[in-house]
């Protein structure tokens, strides 16, 4: 009878060890997946069972029209069209996730862009900011939100398409930010918006490290957005660097290891995700510990820097290259990597990785 007892006492805790262990290990991908995975629920319409490759879906098309025209309040129109985006913006990628044909992808994305640009021509007729009209910064607060939702879906479609569709989701993503961008500045003053920006942001849904992927929206937005809107998303930048600098120097080892494996695992562009690790590694500068993590985490992530097929082969740059500088990938004029530079915080350049490490042969 011990011995029976014995073995099931063994067995139960050998099997909740197993599940303590496994929770461990997918914690890094559970992460992920709040960052990355967007319904159509979480843009707030349902999802699309009429897809741009039905006989039906003109009629769906003329029925938007219609409620369109007899939308006649501005705001209201703006919002109409920004409902119809994400309807289209989920049509996409059910559609990447049913074929990979790329004219039927191609004529998908057209749909999307095309929407994006009805809801700007719609902005452009509020004549109010949203400090002065409710409603419109209602409108504003919702746009920010599902613009930010919206791009992390154009991000995991870009990783996942076939090349001969890649670009032209890439292209879909940038006028996507040009147009977030032009939207804000139009409707907010610029002095409120970092404050409104930020607010928005921190709403939407996401992991603990969260603010990693939105410093990646704000970085992009950055180079999108008119210089009069420039200071606002730095100043929103700077502060949602410091609340990730505060969360990583807390974080305990296995925490480290789980924002090492969200990190390697998330999409996005990988040269501005080396950027803020380098942006956090400049803040920690009094945690040897947590600077060899993040050193070991930019490495991967230059591991992971996709090249095109035609161009030649580099030899990536160790965790113990440019310790103490900023990583800076150097393309040629056909978008092939060339060198990674190493910049210092009180210089503006330093000799590239290719002269420091053996020189590989072109890919065939």
């Amino acid at each position: 009878m011990k011995i029976l007892n014995f073995l099931i006492l063994s067995f139960c805790l050998l099997f909740a060890f197993s599940i303590v262990l496994a929770q461990e290990t997918e914690n890094g991908t559970q992460a992920v997946a709040l960052d990355e995975n967007v319904s159509a629920q979480d843009l707030g319409v349902s999802e699309s069972t009429v897809l741009p490759d039905s006989p039906f879906y003109f009629f769906k098309n003329m029925g938007r029209t219609i409620q369109s025209a007899i939308t006649l309040d501005p705001v209201k129109k703006a919002a109409l069209r920004e409902k119809f985006a994400n309807e289209k913006l989920i049509e996409l990628k059910k559609m990447a996730e049913k074929t990979q044909d790329p004219e039927i992808l191609k004529k998908a994305t057209e749909n999307f862009q095309k929407e994006v640009e009805n809801v700007k021509n719609a902005v452009e007729k509020i004549k109010e900011k949203a400090d002065g009209n409710n409603e419109v910064g209602k409108f504003l607060d919702k746009f920010i939100q599902q613009q930010t939702l919206q791009q992390r879906i154009l991000e995991k479609l870009e990783a996942k398409v076939a090349t001969t569709t890649m670009e032209r989701i890439r292209e879909a993503r940038e006028q996507h930010l040009e147009k977030f961008g032009e939207v804000m500045t139009k409707l907010e003053d610029k002095n409120k918006l970092q404050e409104r920006l930020e607010k928005n942001l921190d709403e939407v849904k996401g992991s603990q490290f969260k603010d990693f992927k939105n410093l990646e929206t704000l970085k992009a937005l950055e180079e999108k957005v008119p210089e009069a809107a420039k200071e606002a998303i730095q100043r929103a930048q700077e502060n949602a660097l410091k609340r990730l600098q505060g969360d990583v120097e807390k974080m305990s080892p296995e925490d480290q290891t789980k924002f090492q494996d969200y990190i390697e695992k998330i999409g996005g562009v990988k040269e501005r995700q080396m950027e803020i690790l380098d942006s956090l590694k400049t803040g920690v500068q009094n945690n040897p510990q947590v600077i060899q993590k993040l050193l070991q985490i930019r490495k991967n992530v230059i591991e992971q820097v996709k090249e095109e097929v035609a161009c030649p082969q580099i030899a990536k740059p160790t965790a113990t290259f440019c310790q103490n500088g900023r990583v800076i990938i150097k393309k040629d004029d056909k978008g092939c990597i060339a060198a990674f530079n190493c910049v210092m915080p009180a210089e503006t350049n330093v000799a590239p990785i290719k002269s420091l490490l053996p020189k590989l042969a072109p890919v065939e």
